[in-house]
């Protein structure tokens, strides 16, 4: 398990009691002070558990001092919404993270854009709301990381919990709203939790670009227009070439026919026809390819 700013250890801590002897809990913090005081803390924790199996490393969530592949887990409190890239912080999730490992983070977010002055408010910042981004941003950063079924849940009532609690940047910031709004109408607590796709799980370890090409070839097979517009832009957007694409399309065809072509062989061997050495690319329905007419719009031989 991995905490991502994990400052004292408070949580790694917890997490240690919990992954067991056979186990093993890991905090990150990019200051050196927060980091000597958690590992200060080690002694009196195995003094108290038993157990031998947290540890605490220099470094920053944008780039981890961890090997690919490497946890089953990642948490994160109040952390990611400091982070100046948080792009970069969720593709570091993903890679430390093993086939079918998982995340769960707790965030401040915004439901909607704060109004310029609090978001350039000193105080704002180091009150962990200026650096928050939208809930949308939040999905799709982790989408693009590469994770899977992220799912979100907005806890708007403990941001009225601050302002009823009386808290001075919260006081600060509903003198900077709009007349009647409150803090909680653009903050959140955001709880996000999302999956690495690949063996571990229920899922397939396919790369997003791959899944993609997957799709692309479904919607051709299922003559389901919206899906190819839908999953060629996003198979654009992940840089796949149209070539790619198309022998996706090409294979998709394939899969296709082949349900027909079967079911013309069988009528060949049951009837004696020659029906299924038919080109399948031709019109096999009759209507004016074949000679025939179509009367009300039905086809007719």
């Amino acid at each position: 398990m991995l905490d991502l700013g994990a400052g004292g250890g408070f949580d790694v801590f917890i997490a240690g009691k919990k992954v067991g002897a056979e186990g093993r809990a890991i905090g990150v913090d990019m200051t050196a002070e927060m980091l000597g005081k958690a590992r200060n803390n080690i002694a009196s924790y195995r003094k108290q558990t038993g157990l031998d199996n947290v540890e605490f490393r220099l470094g920053e969530i944008e780039h981890l001092p961890l090997a690919d592949n490497s946890v089953d887990a990642v948490i994160s409190n109040c952390v990611i919404n400091l982070s100046p890239d948080k792009p970069q912080v969720w593709r570091e999730i993903a890679r430390v993270l093993k086939p079918g490992g998982r995340v769960a983070v707790s965030d401040l977010a915004l439901l909607k854009r704060l109004p310029p002055a609090v978001a350039e408010s000193v105080e704002a910042l180091v009150g962990c709301v200026a650096g928050a981004v939208l809930v949308s941003e939040t999905k799709r950063m982790a989408k693009e990381a590469g994770l899977v079924e992220i799912e979100t849940k907005s806890r708007s009532a403990y941001i009225d919990g601050m302002v009823d609690w009386q808290d001075p940047l919260y006081q600060k910031i509903m003198k900077e709203l709009p007349a009647g709004a409150k803090p909680s109408d653009y903050v959140t607590s955001l709880e996000i939790t999302a999956r690495k796709a690949g063996t571990g799980g229920c899922g397939n370890g396919y790369s997003p670009a791959v899944n993609e090409l997957v799709a692309i070839g479904a919607a051709i097979a299922a003559n389901c227009e919206p899906c190819l517009k839908y999953h060629y832009r996003e198979a654009k957007q992940l840089g796949v070439s149209e070539e790619d694409m198309a022998q996706a399309a090409v294979m998709g065809a394939k899969v296709k026919d082949a349900p027909h072509q079967s079911i013309l062989r069988l009528a060949d061997r049951l009837l004696g026809s020659d029906v299924g050495t038919a080109d399948a690319g031709e019109e096999s329905c009759c209507g004016e390819k074949k000679g025939g007419s179509k009367a009300g719009g039905a086809c007719c031989g």
